[in-house]
């Protein structure tokens, strides 16, 4: 079972990996989850907003033991639901792979193409997605 829990203090991350790519990515607009598949870190979502109609996936990182398993789908879709919460319409993110060994950015950016996401017309590798709130 996959959960996401936002983390108030960099001492309940476990794995060493993910509080790194947390220190890179944490700034005062940040909002960081880990990601856990059943009882262990898988993951990782930040997340990052300003207060305007629409926010940003800063990072989604999946631990290498953890991928092929729909786990950032899963993550992308709670990113998705921070925004929607929060009143947002559209979600933007920066497509750039960590690993190219294993997933080139264009890779990454059909990926995110498949989730419904299209590319900008400013930076190929910035894509959005425009969101649809919850009906009341």
């Amino acid at each position: 079972m996959l959960k996401a829990v936002e983390i108030g203090d960099l001492d309940e991350v476990k794995s060493e990996i993910l509080r790194e790519r947390i220190l890179k990515g944490k700034t005062p607009n940040t909002r960081e989850f880990i990601i856990f598949l059943d009882d262990g870190e898988a993951g990782l979502l930040i997340y990052e907003d300003w207060g305007r109609p629409e926010s940003c996936i800063y990072e989604i990182f999946v631990l290498c033991d953890a991928r092929k398993r729909g786990i950032g789908t899963w993550i992308l879709s709670q990113a998705e639901l921070v925004a929607v919460g929060l009143g947002r319409t559209c979600i933007s993110l920066t497509a750039r792979s960590l690993y190219q060994n294993e997933l080139s950015d264009e890779e990454l950016v059909s990926w995110y193409e498949k989730q419904g996401y299209t590319r900008s017309s400013v930076d190929r590798n910035t894509l959005e997605k425009y969101l649809i709130p919850p009906s009341t």
